[in-house]
């Protein structure tokens, strides 16, 4: 499997932005979004953005779309508008109050999970939301295992964090490989695939940002920022043995990279 990962685009990346992209990845074959792919319930942005790349292998590739905050609506009854599944119509393998906007898609050597974090804002939600992630990371009989939501559990900026998707999540994601996140607008990683005995196996934590709206990371984080600001995207590519992951600005540049090896 080889895809691209955006973070929070936030109606930002243009036509450009996104030829280049595919060009430097010839080889992709999917692309996750991670949440914040528009402004407040404007999917206009999505349809006007997929006719102006009509042809290219984003329109042509699947996407696997992540819900964040700025997909609902606003105020105390927020909503998820229709348009949302309209747009991205994802499987519906979650569960049953999440169909659509949690799930998960086997492929050959990976177990892609996403989930809904604005689905999860009670701590009424910990128990359902915690039972499934743990059981669809257990029953995965793929080698890698691959997480996408918005909130972060470790949040890189100063006032992020969600003690709701902390408790929820902290240690249901523990037995994952890789973990994205969007929502911090700074690129962070957390995790070195091992403790140090060399046995307790400890997630890649990853925070990831598209959007040209750069913020200030957090100070004294559990997140290593390497990048404030964006935009940039990552490329996940992943066999049976391994699994790579590289950070990259709209031109290609590295500026971070990772490897893990089947355990």
């Amino acid at each position: 499997v080889t895809m691209v990962v955006l973070g929070d685009v936030h109606n930002t990346l243009t036509h450009n932005d996104y030829l280049q992209i595919a060009a430097l990845n010839p080889q992709m074959q999917c692309y996750a979004q991670l949440g914040d792919f528009v402004e407040r319930e404007q999917f206009y942005y999505k349809q006007l953005l997929m006719r102006e790349l009509n042809g290219t292998p984003f329109t042509s590739l699947p996407i696997l779309a992540c819900l964040g905050n700025h997909e609902y609506s606003k105020g105390i009854n927020r909503r998820l508008p229709d348009s949302w599944f309209a747009s991205f119509p994802m499987p519906l393998n979650g569960p049953e109050d999440g169909l659509g906007t949690t799930y998960y898609v086997d492929f050959r050597n990976l177990r892609f999970i996403a989930i809904d974090t604005e689905d999860s804002q009670l701590l009424s939600d910990f128990t359902r939301l915690n039972a499934w992630v743990k059981q669809t990371i257990s029953t995965a009989w793929q080698p890698w295992v691959v997480v996408m939501m918005h909130r972060p559990v470790f949040a890189s900026r100063k006032g992020r964090m969600n003690p709701t998707v902390w408790l929820s999540l902290a240690y249901a994601l523990q037995e994952a490989d890789v973990i994205f996140s969007g929502h911090d607008h700074t690129y962070a990683r957390r995790g070195d695939g091992l403790a140090e005995d060399g046995e307790t196996h400890e997630p890649v934590w990853i925070g990831l940002t598209s959007t040209t709206h750069a913020r200030r990371p957090k100070t004294r984080s559990r997140m290593d920022t390497i990048g404030a600001g964006g935009p940039v995207y990552g490329q996940l590519q992943v066999s049976r043995h391994e699994l790579s992951l590289r950070t990259c600005t709209l031109d290609g540049t590295c500026i971070d990279s990772v490897k893990l090896v089947e355990r």
